[in-house]
Order: structure tokens, then C-alpha cells, then sequence
């Protein structure tokens, strides 16, 4: 938890090599956090190995700062052995907790090394007050909460006691991920690149068109046609700022605020981190009143233009820059005229240029750029610049400044000062002895990071002699042991113990004073380390933990339920005909109660199972509403119900206590170890789209015989879901009106510069789901699936309509129903490859095995 002065938050800033952790050190972060090599979620920055993380440990240690590891990507379970040797290597090395998001992972710190502090990273999507508390129950001292989350449920978090919940860790800068954090495949499903392994190329950032067509039968999008926005980033979010609203967001009892930035500059945590860190010192002081010049320095640093961000309500515009992806930097003014080689610019504001300085002029229409370095600093006259070199620009571009010298200045001071004011040096009281006959000795005693008193005694290696001639004095011998210069101490108060007459050489003084306040430094260090006894009983729990980590066992085949997912009840109809195990079905939330009514009674008249499918991110409204009706339904013949998250399966118990809690994809089950740890709230797993087929064998092998898992085999996987409302860019202008029964149905799709189409679908509460272009078929590894011992295959029919659900349920009933084909005879093969006909009749986008084949890259 925090430990900061006045009661205000910790600071915590990113560190994504050692200059930046230094740099973030030295500008007044709290804590940071940085990842090693291994298992981070910032694959593409420099991150640290084993040798710098003890390097990064002891620095920030020094100093007062804590240090947060990144251990938040999912894992396979061929890494799992890996992955426990090294929570046990961070907890030696005195690491002050791990960012997790694979429930496998915790449950293996969790047994391994429980004193290691767990935070669930923003990966785990923890968007409400159940989250919380779940991850509280779960063992986790600290949530990161999805940048999603307004302040309405803020508050509602912090209603519940404080000894019941996690604390709570918020981003107030940097970066946003267009969709929550944790739930995005897009990276992945385009070129193989995950964000959940640490991996993502940024498709967001890319330029898209929206297209609008009318749904054929079997509810792909056809004659597709541009919607012209003349805004081509269209999932490009602004960055998060929230610098002015810092004095009303810290009346609420938030542990920790986290700037965003890893892969950031030095220079950039340095300003961002020195801003910041003056911003809740005027908080705490009650003095804070935000200053233009804080704002113009963060925009210099970086922004993309800066929004509020969901916490404070902002959406559309305020959140978006749809127009470019890139920095922006601070907006100088615009070009009023262009003569020769002077430019004459509209200033936007008072911000002083000087030579060095480096500019760019953007085209708001044509997004051309040309960018410039200064010679010498503009000339103002009253609201106007006058530049005097030439710099390409054209009338009407706009002028940012994306490089400032004098901030690089700043900057550069920052990273080389020797540490943080107010924490370092630390005060050290220290006591000398020194007395005929005998060693000198040094006491020394100062406050830990804990508050606790650490003392250290040191004894010289050399007895001080009679003077012959010259006795060195109490003033020679204090000015010699004051001289803590280059160490972590700053003597307070000296005490001396010499009665005089004795000769003590000034080399062996200070070879003395350097032993001590060396030990001083170890005994610091010490402070953040686990005792030799818990370290030694951790290696023993590591040792045990490992054989199970990586023993062979045996799981044997099944006979695959075949289910599938439908947001309608026609497509429930038409799925129940055509002879599926099981439906998962999600409908609008306006009328649950008898459609769902109806739903139960078609698929109790095809002896079908049914589950109602939560939505992937419910909202406090939906939980409200839905967990009354849960007890009418159960009585009615609802035997299980499928959620995105875990924390839910608690209330749907409560409140049903019969009912079966089954988790979805979205879990992002990559391991045995992550189905063994939702076992208790999810018996019943889906496991993750982005595991290829060896995966899942092995996965399956390591559980043995317990456990049931299913996995996708057909549809086009939700690539991504985000809270921006996307169709409202059409609503506005004013093409999406409201239907008739004559209108024809509209449905939409992101097309990218390869025209592949990615579907669109917006949810009743204003989020927005974006599919894989292509759809997913496994109906040839039926067999291979079987065989590694999956229980279930799911078809996902979400937004296709009746003759779609009927018609893939059909082809894949024929294709587990073929006894030849299942037990892994060839013979079959052609019936095989006449049904693959018929689905790509009704696919969308074509089909693709996914990452099944090949798994995902490993770049």
C-alpha cells in the first residue's frame, strides 16, 4: 500500500530500461514499474535481465523507491517451470511485488512465494466493484483498474470496507488502448502478434474505413460501401491527462497512480514524472491549482491532443484523434502566409521558441507534413510569429512544437541529479568510539523504509597509535567521518567518543568511514529482503511445485459436446433443429425474462442444454437486473450460465445457488495451471482462441482427467471490444436512422488498406465488438481435438442469424457424428472436404485455422 506523506497516493512511474528507471527514481516516483525479459507486457522495450533487474533493485532501494515487476503476460505450459524459477529469483532479489494477468501464474506465486505481493494488471479487465472484491478474496494486495472505469463505479468500489477490497491503482497518463485491456485479439488475429504475450504492433494506430451493407441469410455484410468520415484513424484514441482533475480524483482513497509509458523516453518520464510528482505535493499541501505551463511541458513530452479519459466521462471526440495517430506535441498557432523564407504564424499561445527547437506543420486536410529545426528564435509581433528560415509549411497548416530544448535541459537535470529531494540522502545518526588500544568503532542508526530503526556497527581494521608528535583532533576526526558524499547517507547528528592524545591516519579514516557506510548501504538493502529461512522455505516450495509444473500425464479422449453461441431466438430455433448439444445464448437485455422463457422451452423440447451467456464485460445495470431473474429462470430449467468473469460466479450462485457457472474465451485460459485456479468458480472453461493445437493437447495433457474444457471451432472471433460508441460517427451524420419494418437492416464493418472487412457490432450499452475479417474453421482437427481430451466445440453464431446457426450446426453434427472420421480414418476425408464446402458457402471473409497451425509469433 502507499506509504507517502500527507496521505496522498503513491507515484508510480514506468521504467523501461535503466536510464528511465533512474530518471524516474531521481524525478520523484513513489515506485516504478519495469520488466525483465521474460513474461512482460512490453515486449519491444528495452526491459532488464536478471543482472540489471538487481542493479534497477538496489537504486531504486536506496532510495525509498519501490520497485514493481511485470510478470502480466499469458503464459503456455510448456513455460510454466520457467515462469515459477522466476517468481522465486524476484522474490530473493527483494522485488516489492509482480503485476499479474494469467490465473495460472498467481496460483503458482501464490504457492510458491505468498509473501510476494500480487497486483492484477489492467490485463485482468477489472472494470466493477465484484472485481475488486474478487481479486481481494483471490490474494491480491492491489487491482489495476481498467482505464475504462468511470468514476460512478469508482465510488462504488470504495463503499465497500476497505479491509474487504484491493487497492485500487489508477492511470492518470499516457497511452490508452482503444479496446480494454486484456480483451483485444486484433494484433493478433492480423498478423500473429499478441498483445497478451507482450507483442502488439499497434493496429489501432492504422488507418480504417468504415463500410455499411445489408446482411445476406446468413448475416454477412454484402455490397459493402464506404461511409466517407474524412477521418481515417478511426480506433486511434487521444492521451490520458488527467493532471487537472487530480485535487477531486484524490478525495476518493486510491492507493496508487500510475503514468503509462514503458516504451517512453527518459526525457519523457523525467518531465511527465517531475510534473506529476509537484502536482500532489500542491495537493497534499492544499496549494494545487494547475498551471498552462505543466500542461504545454506534458504535451511537448508527448500527446496524441489529451482527453479526460472514461473516468471523467469524456467520449467521441473528446476521447478520440480520429484525424492522426502520431504526436502532436503543443499547438504553436497556424500558418497565416508564406513569403520566401518567412513564415508568418497565428499564435496559439504565449510559449517562447528558441533556436533548437523542432516544429512541425500539418496539413488538416491533406495530413502532408513538414517538419523543421529552428536557426534562431522567432520573432513575435503582437499575436503573431514571424520565422525566418525556410520550413516548407504552406498557409493553413497547423505548427506544433514536438521538441523544446529547454525542456531537454530540464530533463537531462533530472536524470542527473543523484536522487529524489526529501528522500535521499537519508538522515543517518551516527556515534564514534575511539580509545586507546582498541579498534575505532561506528554506530549508526536511521529510519528503514518501513519506519523501523536499522542500526549498523562497524570496527576499523587498524588500532590507533600515541601521538609523537601531532594528536589528530575531534574536529580532524568529525570532518573525515561526515564525508558521506557518493553514498546513500547524509550524516544528521555525530556523537564522538576520543579522549585525544592519539594519531589516527587520515587514509585509514577514511577506509574506515567507506566500510561503514557501505555496510549501511547492505543494511538498507537488507530491509527489502525476505530472510534466508523464508527465502530457503520458498526454494523448498519451488521444488516441490515443479515436478507438477512439468510431469507428464494423461488425459483421455472425448466425445465433444457440440454448442453453440446465438444473441437471437430464431437462431436458438434453428441451432436446436439441426441437433446441438448445447446453446450459450446472449439476448438484448430488454425483454430476458420471456425470451429467455421461450429459449428454455425449445431447447427442453430438443433435450438441448442451456446457459445463458453473460455479456463478455457486464455493467453494474446488467448485474442488477439480471441477478433477480436467475431464480425464476432456474426453476424453469436454466442449469448453467457462461461469464467473461470470474468474480461474477459468486452472485450467480447466491442467488441460484444450482446453477452451474461456465467460463468463456475471454478468460484467457492459456495454461492447466489458469483451469485448475477458476476451477472453483468456473468448473467449465473455454479455453483461449489464441492457443494453436499443440498447445491445447498439451494444456489437456497436464490437467489428466480433470477439468472440462471447449474450445472455439468455428465463426469470426471477437477480435476486440471497446467502450467507444463507433456507429455514432454514422448517427451523426445522420445515416443511421431509425429503421422501419420496410427499411432494410444496415450492419457495418472496419475495412482496412487491404479491403479486408472486419464486422462491427454494437452492444446495448453503447460498446462496440469488432470481429476477425476472416472466420475461423477447425472442423478438420475434430479428431486431433478429441483425441488431446476437449469436451466441447463451440460455434460461434453471434449476429448471423437462424439459417447461418442451423446450417453450421448441421455440418459440424455431421462431422463429429462420423465415426470414421473421428477415429482418425482417411477414408472419411472427402465427406470432410465437401462440408468445408458448404461452410464456406456461409462464411464470412473466407476461413482460417487461426493460430491452431502455427501458433502465434514469436517476434
Amino acid at each position: 500500500m502507499s506509504q507517502n506523506q500527507g496521505g496522498i497516493p503513491e507515484l508510480l512511474a514506468p521504467a523501461g530500461s535503466m536510464d528511465a528507471l533512474v530518471t524516474a527514481v531521481n524525478a520523484g516516483a513513489d515506485a516504478v514499474y519495469l520488466g525483465g525479459k521474460r513474461f512482460g507486457a512490453r515486449k519491444y522495450s528495452p526491459n532488464f535481465n536478471d543482472e540489471e533487474l538487481g542493479q534497477a533493485l538496489a537504486y531504486a532501494h536506496m532510495r525509498g523507491t519501490r520497485v514493481y515487476v511485470t510478470v502480466n503476460t499469458l503464459v503456455h505450459d510448456r513455460e510454466l517451470p520457467e515462469v515459477a524459477r522466476y517468481l522465486g529469483d524476484l522474490y530473493a532479489m527483494g522485488a516489492d511485488a509482480v503485476l499479474i494477468q494469467d490465473p495460472g501464474i498467481a496460483l503458482i506465486a501464490r504457492d510458491v512465494v505468498p509473501d510476494l505481493p500480487r497486483h492484477a494488471s489492467t490485463q485482468c479487465t477489472i472494470t466493477s466493484r465484484e472485481g475488486v472484491l474478487h481479486a481481494h478474496r483471490e490474494g491480491f494486495e492491489r487491482v489495476v483498474l481498467a482505464r475504462e472505469v468511470p468514476l460512478t463505479e469508482l465510488d462504488r468500489i470504495f463503499q465497500a470496507p476497505s479491509d474487504k477490497r484491493a487497492g485500487i491503482e489508477i492511470f492518470i497518463h499516457g497511452a490508452l488502448c482503444y479496446a480494454y485491456s486484456g480483451q483485444c485479439l486484433l494484433s493478433s488475429v492480423i498478423g500473429g502478434r499478441s498483445g497478451n504475450r507482450g507483442a502488439c504492433a499497434q493496429p489501432c494506430r492504422r488507418d480504417y474505413s468504415l463500410v455499411a451493407g445489408t446482411p445476406d441469410s446468413f448475416g454477412r455484410i454484402t455490397r459493402p460501401r464506404r461511409v466517407p468520415l474524412g477521418e481515417p484513424c478511426l480506433l486511434s484514441t487521444k492521451d490520458l491527462c488527467l493532471y487537472p482533475h487530480l485535487a477531486g480524483i484524490l478525495e476518493r482513497p486510491i492507493t496508487a497512480l500510475k503514468i503509462e509509458g514503458r516504451m517512453r523516453s527518459p526525457d519523457y518520464v523525467a518531465i511527465v514524472v517531475s510534473i506529476y510528482r509537484k502536482a500532489l505535493n500542491a495537493v497534499a499541501a492544499g496549494t494545487f491549482v494547475p498551471e498552462q505551463s505543466d500542461m504545454d511541458d506534458l504535451a511537448i513530452a508527448f500527446s496524441r491532443g489529451f482527453t479526460s479519459g472514461y473516468l471523467c466521462g469524456d467520449r467521441g471526440p473528446s476521447l478520440m484523434g480520429r484525424d492522426r495517430p502520431d504526436n502532436r506535441g503543443l499547438c504553436i498557432g497556424t500558418v497565416r502566409s508564406v513569403r520566401g523564407s518567412e513564415t508568418r504564424v497565428a499564435a496559439a499561445g504565449s510559449r517562447a521558441l528558441s533556436a533548437g527547437d523542432g516544429l512541425v506543420g500539418i496539413d488538416p486536410v491533406t495530413r502532408t507534413e513538414s517538419g523543421f529545426v529552428l536557426r534562431e528564435s522567432p520573432l513575435r509581433g503582437g499575436r503573431d510569429l514571424l520565422i525566418r528560415q525556410p520550413t516548407g509549411c504552406r498557409e493553413g497548416m497547423v505548427l506544433y512544437l514536438t521538441r523544446s530544448v529547454s525542456l531537454e535541459r530540464r530533463a537531462g537535470a533530472i536524470r542527473s541529479t543523484a536522487g529524489p529531494a526529501g528522500r535521499f540522502p537519508i538522515p543517518i545518526e551516527v556515534a564514534l568510539s575511539v580509545a586507546t588500544g582498541k579498534p575505532p568503532v561506528l554506530n549508526g542508526s536511521f529510519k528503514g523504509p518501513g519506519g523501523g530503526v536499522v542500526r549498523v556497527t562497524t570496527e576499523a581494521d587498524f588500532i590507533p597509535e600515541q601521538a609523537e608528535e601531532r594528536a589528530t583532533t575531534s574536529d580532524e576526526i568529525s570532518r573525515q567521518i561526515r564525508k558521506s558524499g557518493g553514498t546513500a547517507f547524509s550524516v544528521s547528528d555525530l556523537s564522538l567518543t576520543y579522549g585525544g592524545g592519539l594519531f589516527l591516519p587520515v587514509g585509514a579514516l577514511n577506509r574506515f568511514r567507506r566500510h561503514f557506510f557501505s555496510e549501511a548501504e547492505q543494511a538498507l538493502l537488507k530491509t527489502y529482503l525476505p530472510d534466508d529461512r523464508k527465502i530457503g522455505e520458498a526454494r523448498s516450495r519451488l521444488t516441490m511445485r515443479l515436478p507438477r509444473l512439468d510431469g507428464p500425464l494423461k488425459r483421455g479422449s472425448r466425445n465433444p459436446d457440440l454448442a453453440i453461441i446465438c444473441n437471437d431466438i430464431d437462431s436458438v430455433k434453428a441451432a436446436c433443429q439441426a441437433g446441438c448439444g448445447r446453446v450459450y445464448f446472449e439476448p438484448d437485455p430488454g425483454d430476458i425474462g420471456r425470451v429467455f422463457r421461450e429459449a428454455i422451452a425449445t431447447c427442453r423440447e430438443s433435450d438441448v442444454r442451456i446457459a445463458w451467456k453473460w455479456p463478455r464485460i457486464p455493467t453494474p445495470e446488467f448485474t442488477t437486473a439480471a441477478l433477480p431473474l436467475l431464480p425464476g429462470l432456474a426453476d424453469s430449467g436454466l442449469e448453467e450460465v457462461m461469464t467473461e468473469g470470474a468474480m461474477y460466479a459468486d452472485s450467480i450462485r447466491d442467488s441460484a445457488p444450482g446453477i452451474r457457472v461456465t467460463g468463456g474465451p475471454d478468460l484467457n485460459v492459456f495454461n492447466a495451471c489458469a483451469v485448475r485456479a477458476l476451477s472453483h468458480d468456473c468448473p467449465d472453461v473455454t479455453l483461449s482462441p489464441e492457443l494453436s493445437g499443440e498447445d491445447i493437447a498439451l494444456l489437456c495433457s497436464r490437467l489428466g482427467d480433470s477439468g472440462q474444457v471447449s474450445v472455439f471451432v468455428q465463426g469470426n472471433i471477437p477480435a476486440m471490444i471497446t467502450a467507444d460508441t463507433l456507429l455514432d460517427l454514422v448517427r451523426k451524420r445522420g445515416d443511421h436512422r431509425k429503421r422501419t419494418s420496410e427499411a432494410p437492416v444496415i450492419i457495418y464493418g472496419l475495412m482496412d488498406t487491404t479491403d479486408r472487412v472486419f464486422p462491427v457490432h454494437p452492444d446495448p450499452w453503447g460498446r462496440t465488438n469488432i470481429l476477425n475479417a476472416a472466420e475461423l474453421c477447425l472442423i478438420d482437427y475434430l479428431p486431433d481435438l478429441a483425441r488431446a481430451g476437449v469436451d466441447g466445440c463451440i460455434i460461434d453464431a453471434r449476429w448471423r442469424g437462424p439459417s447461418y446457426a442451423a446450417g453450421m450446426v448441421s455440418v459440424y453434427r455431421d462431422a463429429l457424428d462420423d465415426s470414421q472420421w473421428m477415429a482418425g480414418n482417411l477414408t472419411s476425408a472427402e465427406h470432410i472436404q465437401a462440408l468445408k464446402t458448404r461452410i464456406r458457402a456461409m462464411a464470412q471473409g473466407g476461413i482460417t485455422t487461426g493460430h491452431y497451425l502455427r501458433g502465434l509469433s514469436s517476434e
